[in-house]
């Protein structure tokens, strides 16, 4: 595909069934040959090498959708920054809680450049809110974004704790509690 170039409405409902397939096998941590996603699809060989040349390129595809999912929880215009950035923080929690597979597969086979720029996306998503939020008096305006950013990755990288994720979650309320203006 062209960069820039939009995808025909048959060709995008394709490629999001790829996407979808993936993410499953992927969160299930299944062992399948990569020609065999198509079929998970229920595309053509070619339709899957033509949208995603290699399993790297797919994997990369379904962990942007995961960060633009998060990171979309952020956006909701009912709430506020702060009521927002709480959605994220417990999101990224009940998402690891829930699709522990998922993360460390696409650890493994995701290229460290992509998962750099998933990083960046949910560290500006983070920042801006903690920024609104400060500006309009709820937060401390004195927490920098990557004291919230550590929290998250202590977060992700502590998952083989026995009780992880009543942890995980009591670190994200004791993180906000701790992030509320006096």
């Amino acid at each position: 595909m062209a960069e820039g170039r939009a995808l025909r409405a048959d060709a995008r409902r394709n490629r999001e069934a790829i996407v979808a397939a993936a993410r499953d096998v992927f969160d299930r941590d299944e062992q399948l040959r990569f020609d065999d996603f198509a079929a998970r699809a229920g595309v053509g060989v070619g339709t899957l090498y033509r949208h995603f040349p290699t399993r790297e390129a797919l994997a990369a595809a379904v962990y942007e959708g995961e960060v633009a999912a998060l990171c979309d929880e952020a956006r909701d215009p009912a709430r506020s920054a702060a009521e927002n950035l709480a959605a994220l923080l417990r999101a990224f929690v009940e998402y690891v809680v829930a699709h522990g597979g998922l993360a460390r597969t696409l650890a493994a086979v995701v290229d460290p450049a992509v998962q750099a720029d998933g990083g960046n996306a949910l560290e500006s998503t983070v920042a801006d809110l903690l920024t609104r939020a400060a500006g309009d008096g709820t937060i401390r305006d004195d927490v920098p974004v990557g004291a919230v950013m550590i929290v998250l990755h202590g977060i992700g990288s502590a998952t083989d704790r026995p009780h992880w994720a009543s942890e995980a979650r009591a670190a994200v309320e004791l993180l906000l509690a701790g992030l509320r203006a006096a």
